[in-house]
């Protein structure tokens, strides 16, 4: 079922039972309003026939004849009447139909709706088939002249019930007419309503992979189709941003790779035209190039899996890590790369920085940052390390002397395969990764990187992690 059927249903559901709801309360309004008027009819019928009554017994009084032998004294046979005396519980009077048939009496006070049969031949009251009559009785105590009557009196009511039937059947047959036009208004409704879905719909599906940059329009009203919209367009922001990031990144480790497999080919070719005539020592030199080419892939392909097993990762494991001592066994094994050129390496840390986190990780960011402070520096210069600890956040902040970076590439320095001099990274084996990596892990820990650059002078890495104590 589509959801323009689903919205049909739903609305028409919702229109058939407001419906059903104000026809049921009109039918037992329309039903109930003509026994009422019954009921008071013969309630006034009741009264004048007590007063009828009572003046045709004082006229009879002495003549030698009762009322009863008269049922027509009331003067009016369409009426099933009893009258009886509360005091000597006798028979005062009855009509001319009470003589006829019998029917139930009802409690005085009250009124019923009683069916009996009557044969044709007995009376015409408009019987159906089956010779049934319906009245309509009420009891009543009615106190005249001192005297209580109890008065029953009826009459049929044929006609009325099949005006009944009448309405009943007009209700419901204007009812399912009701239902079957709100079906269809609401077919058409619903798919005015589903109408910006179709569009948004439409233009999603024109979005594939050459025409990334198109947007789904959003109009000026705030309703749910433009929220609609305006998500999916944020969805496809992040997916050209990741698609144009893998195209980059393709592109940026094709390059990368091509260099050392352009020189792994040129040492093979040498090594293999040689046939052994070159001397010992330029096949060593050759099969050195070799080695080194090699080992250079083998640290752009490892970077390329961790910086993308890191960016599959949505979190990470949280131990408690004492930076300090993580810090120092780093420094303590980078000491020997600083000796050889002469770099002094100074450190502050607090007492006893501890943040939760991966430590595997956090000890690879740190060593990248390390290895760029020396590598990138000059000989004889000084890196120092110093960390600030306060109740939220553990700041780390490692300066070196190096050549610096011109204020137009530091946003850039984070970016994957970005090198500020290609000429001095490709001399110390850098892939352009190292600080990409670096981010990434922060991130992860839910810490932030920047990085400060005075050209010529100095270069600052700080690394900002939520604290534990």
């Amino acid at each position: 079922m589509t959801v323009r059927q689903k919205i049909s249903m739903l609305i028409t559901a919702a229109g058939f039972l407001s419906s059903l709801v104000f026809s049921c309360i009109i039918l037992w309004e329309t039903i109930e309003q003509p026994f009422r008027i019954i009921d008071s009819e013969l309630e006034t019928v009741a009264q004048r026939a007590v007063n009828i009554v009572l003046k045709s017994e004082k006229n009879s009084w002495g003549k030698g004849y009762s009322i009863l032998d008269d049922p027509l004294i009331v003067g009016d046979d369409r009426y099933w009447l009893k009258i009886y005396d509360q005091n000597t519980d006798q028979l005062v009077y009855q009509s001319h139909l009470a003589t006829l048939i019998d029917v139930p009496e009802p409690v005085p006070g009250s009124s019923a709706t009683v069916s009996v049969i009557i044969p044709r031949k007995k009376i015409h009251l408009e019987q159906d088939r089956r010779n049934e009559v319906t009245f309509r009785i009420k009891g009543s105590e009615i106190v005249l002249d001192g005297r209580t009557f109890l008065v029953f009196v009826g009459r049929p009511m044929e006609k009325l019930e099949e005006e009944i039937w009448g309405i009943i059947i007009g209700v419901v047959s204007g009812l399912v007419f009701s239902v079957l036009l709100l079906m269809a208004i609401s077919y058409f409704v619903a798919g005015f309503i589903l109408k910006p879905v179709r569009i948004i719909n439409d233009q999603a599906r024109d979005i594939t992979e050459k025409y990334l940059h198109r947007r789904i329009p959003v109009t000026g009203d705030r309703d749910e189709f433009n929220a609609l919209a305006q998500t999916l367009n944020q969805v496809f922001d992040r997916l050209q941003h990741a698609f144009l990031r893998q195209k980059r990144l393709l592109a940026d480790a094709s390059h990368e790779l091509k260099t050392p497999l352009t020189m792994m080919r040129l040492a093979l070719d040498e090594i293999r035209s040689a046939h052994g005539e070159n001397p010992p020592d330029l096949q060593a030199e050759s099969h050195a190039r070799l080695t080194e080419q090699v080992l250079r892939m083998e640290r752009l392909v490892k970077n390329l899996l961790d910086l993308s097993s890191l960016e599959i990762e949505g979190t990470t494991t949280e131990d408690p890590i004492a930076v300090d001592k993580m810090l120092e066994s780093l420094i303590a094994d980078y000491r020997f790369l600083a000796d050889t050129r002469n770099i002094q390496i100074d450190i502050r840390l607090p007492e006893q920085p501890a943040v939760k986190g991966n430590a595997e990780k956090l000890n690879r960011a740190f060593s990248n940052i390390l290895d760029n402070a020396i590598k990138y520096n000059v000989d004889g210069g000084r890196v120092e390390v110093v960390g600030e600890h306060s109740a939220t956040e553990l700041t780390i902040s490692v300066t070196n002397t190096g050549p610096g970076i011109a204020e137009a590439e530091i946003d850039r320095v984070f970016e994957q395969f970005y090198r500020v001099e290609k000429s001095r990274s490709l001399q110390h084996g850098g892939s352009g990764l190292g600080l990409a990596i670096v981010k990434r892990i922060v991130e992860l820990h839910g810490g932030r990187v920047k990085l400060e650059s005075e050209q010529g002078v100095w270069t600052r890495v700080t690394v900002s992690l939520p604290s534990v104590g």
